[in-house]
């Protein structure tokens, strides 16, 4: 079988039987068409806000992908200067050798932040390619599905930049603002950072306490420190927060790389302690795990070096007998790449996260689909690929440093 022949068959009966049954397909499909489709063309582009990554093959298919949103330019640069040299020519169906040869060619100058989040973009970009040349949703091609649905967490921050800063009276009405949206938990955001460790005005309690009054007794509360103290001190912090909010999960109360201190905190509360949106290898979360003790991972494929990756470290999760919660600031094609992700992982059977409907709603003008959130879950995508449409001449018009 030629190649178009074959990309004309797997809009028919095949893509109909692989949707059906994967697993005896997936393999000799693969195997059969390894070497059919190559990698033409590696593109980035960042937009305000976000940054977007585009795979052609050499039959002009297309995938996309979402990379870390810090970074802007630099990071498309990444992509442009480092990993499409790399990647021109291969095999798209390549996945861990793909992968690897990215990793190595950019390890020096990472392999964390820009590094780790360029390869994110672009990995989610093949994996959307393979889906949409295969007529098959991500996750299929991933594991398969755990769960077409899950309950997802309204987030938001404290912090409204530049130093500014929402009371306790504003950060009540944004979270009734996410309830009326529909999601069933909310995270509340202290916005407090490393260089303000142990603030003296403490916002920790008289936030918690004024979402607490609006959401009710009976909806899970959340909250994330975003590193801001001492062990001592979260572990003082801590304590207030169960007892007096009934918050049941604190997420990084001590700066990321203080494992011994996250273990500490871990070890004094009975609470989840959640930690991993600051770790971009499956290694940095072996070391999370061993040395820091937490009890909820919180992976991000946009900054984990994409979703090859994150399904190992979900791999460590079952392992090590941890639940997963994505750490999710985008609501475009990240939380596609999300949505696929937590279907295909038994150990994402928590709430997710999500930015809500409003933060960064200027997105959406870059797809000409939609994920919309109204009664507090998340369904994934039966649609090939990731399942978002691209307004590629929106992305082309707006992009940056050009």
């Amino acid at each position: 079988m030629n190649r178009r022949a074959f990309f004309k068959s797997t809009a028919t009966p095949l893509s109909l039987a692989v949707a059906g049954s994967l697993a005896p397909l997936a393999a000799p499909v693969l195997a059969r068409e390894r070497g059919q489709a190559k990698i033409a063309q590696v593109e980035a582009f960042a937009v305000p806000k976000a940054i977007y990554a585009k795979v052609t093959d050499d039959a002009g298919n297309t995938g996309w992908g979402e990379c870390g949103h810090d970074g802007g330019a630099l990071v498309a640069g990444v992509v442009k200067q480092y990993l499409r040299p790399e990647l021109i020519g291969g095999d798209v169906f390549d996945t861990e050798p793909l992968w690897a040869k990215q990793f190595h060619e950019i390890d020096e100058i990472g392999p964390g932040g820009l590094a780790s989040q360029a390869m994110a973009g672009v990995d989610a970009a093949l994996w959307d390619l393979r889906g949409k040349l295969l007529g098959v949703p991500v996750y299929k091609l991933i594991g398969g599905k755990f769960r077409s649905k899950f309950p997802i967490y309204g987030s938001f921050s404290r912090s409204k930049g530049r130093g500014k800063y929402r009371t306790p009276e504003e950060c009540a009405r944004y979270a009734e603002d996410l309830m009326e949206d529909g999601f069933q938990a909310i995270k509340l955001r202290l916005g407090i950072r490393e260089e303000n460790q142990d603030p003296a005005d403490d916002p920790a309690l008289p936030c918690a306490k004024a979402v607490r009054n609006v959401i009710g007794d009976d909806v899970p509360l959340y909250v994330d420190a975003n590193n801001g103290y001492s062990p001592a001190r979260a572990i003082q912090i801590g304590r207030a927060l169960i007892d007096e909010c009934n918050v049941s999960v604190f997420e990084e109360p001590v700066a990321q790389y203080q494992y011994g201190s996250l273990a500490k905190v871990a070890e004094a509360l009975p609470m989840f302690i959640a930690g991993g949106e600051h770790e971009y290898t499956k290694w940095a979360f072996r070391d999370l795990i061993l040395h820091g003790k937490v009890t909820l991972l919180t992976p991000d494929v946009s900054k984990l070096a994409g979703i090859t990756e994150a399904k190992k470290v979900a791999a460590l999760a079952e392992v090590f007998d941890l639940p997963m919660s994505v750490h999710n600031a985008r609501p475009t094609l990240l939380t596609a790449a999300h949505w696929h992700y937590v279907a295909s992982c038994q150990s994402a059977h928590r709430p997710q996260e999500h930015p809500g409907n409003k933060r960064h709603s200027h997105l959406w003008k870059y797809f000409e689909n939609k994920i919309t959130v109204s009664d507090g879950y998340g369904y994934v995508s039966e649609e090939p690929g990731l399942g978002l449409i691209v307004n590629e001449a929106a992305i082309r018009r707006d992009q940056l440093g050009v």
